[in-house]
């Protein structure tokens, strides 16, 4: 008769692995889920262990971009994980993951609202690390409906834990760049500028070419925003060289994006629309709808006139509430035509830009209450 094995230490392993997710560190990841789903069938039963089991990987799946089959595990087992007998480091870990599933949903509300719930949980959570990183996924996702400064509160809670340990170098430096991102909101331009440089110089030193990436990214947004396009059409160049990003199919086909946006908004027309076509067969091959609907905006603005096609495209980042991107693209095409000279058109997309900005302070109000409840 086999000796079972018992549940303790493979619980051990559950927190290692989550720790070795929460560094980013894939492949390891990937083997540790391996090693781990073998001994289940050997182990003392232990449902809570099993439970947690599903929970981290459903966060391994988010890690991975395969956000449907986070959903399908978290509704899986919703009713286990919630019921009275759970105690409330589950119950933490369950609305914790569903907010960071809700928020690669781009549903940053709901995202928020369950942030909400399990931050009351987070007492009962002793490690510090763990708490570094809740702390840095509110901050995200109050940084996408632009409540920069909660935004930034959270960040500097988590950036504290961070720099305290060397094995998350990963974290320290997307945390700088989440300081910058909500700079560039604020319009404090040299700040973001330099938080970014300080960022994609940290992760050269750390070989971390994931975030060396982002980094790119980052500063290239930074620098189209202040409409300096050759700054920023060498940073999406750089992002879209480094072969690890490219592996990351969401985050390469948001550099790609906004390559082709740059080129179109210089007049390179041909390599706009190069870039353009090779996002768009990324964004078909994973259902990417949202990037889809963008690259088409900018190709029926600057490539091939058609505001009836751009208005439908338009429409479907307004039924997603993606106030923010609705806002920014329909100033581009309010711009556009501005320097054109055709008024007519100008004032209807500046005008849709406004009302695309009410609806984001409606977002922020229905944080603040959010805030207020808690």
């Amino acid at each position: 008769m086999n000796t079972k094995i018992s549940y303790e230490p493979v619980g051990q392993a559950l927190n290692e692995w989550y720790r070795t997710i929460m560094k980013n560190d894939i492949d390891k990841a990937k083997k540790m889920r391996e090693d781990i789903q073998k001994t289940l069938p050997n182990m003392e039963e232990n449902e809570y262990v099993l439970i947690y089991f599903k929970l981290i990987d459903s966060r391994l799946n988010l890690l991975i971009e395969r956000y449907e089959e986070s959903g399908d595990i978290l509704e899986e087992i919703k009713d286990k994980a919630l019921r009275t007998p759970t105690d409330d480091v589950i119950q933490y870990y369950f609305f914790f993951f569903s907010g960071m599933y809700e928020f690669y949903c781009k549903n940053y509300t709901k995202a928020i609202t369950n942030y909400k719930i399990a931050e009351k949980m987070l007492g009962r959570v002793p490690d510090e690390i763990e708490k570094a990183e809740f702390h840095y996924q509110v901050a995200i996702a109050y940084y996408q409906i632009r409540q920069n400064l909660i935004s930034l509160n959270h960040a500097e809670n988590a950036l504290e834990s961070y720099q305290a340990r060397e094995d998350y170098i990963s974290r320290t430096i997307k945390c700088k760049m989440l300081f910058a991102m909500n700079k560039v909101d604020l319009q404090l331009w040299d700040d973001a500028t330099q938080l970014y440089k300080e960022a994609i110089q940290l992760a050269k030193k750390s070989h971390d070419r994931i975030s060396e990436a982002l980094g790119y990214f980052n500063l290239g947004l930074c620098y189209e925003r202040q409409e300096e396009l050759t700054k920023a059409k060498t940073c999406f160049e750089s992002a879209v060289k480094i072969p690890e990003h490219l592996e990351s199919i969401h985050s390469s086909i948001r550099s790609m994006y906004m390559l082709s946006r740059v080129l179109y908004k210089m007049g390179n027309i041909g390599k706009g629309r190069k870039w353009r076509d090779i996002a768009l067969g990324y964004a078909e091959n994973v259902n990417e709808d949202v990037y889809k609907a963008k690259l088409n905006i900018i190709y029926f603005l600057y490539d091939n006139r058609n505001l009836e096609a751009l208005d439908t495209n338009m429409t479907i980042l307004k039924e997603k509430k993606l106030w923010s991107d609705v806002a920014e693209l329909s100033e581009n095409v309010a711009v556009y035509f501005k320097k054109k000279n055709n008024s007519k058109i100008s004032s209807k997309y500046f005008e849709e830009a406004s009302k695309a900005k009410d609806q984001i302070l409606r977002l922020t109000e229905d944080a603040c209450k959010l805030k207020e409840k808690s």
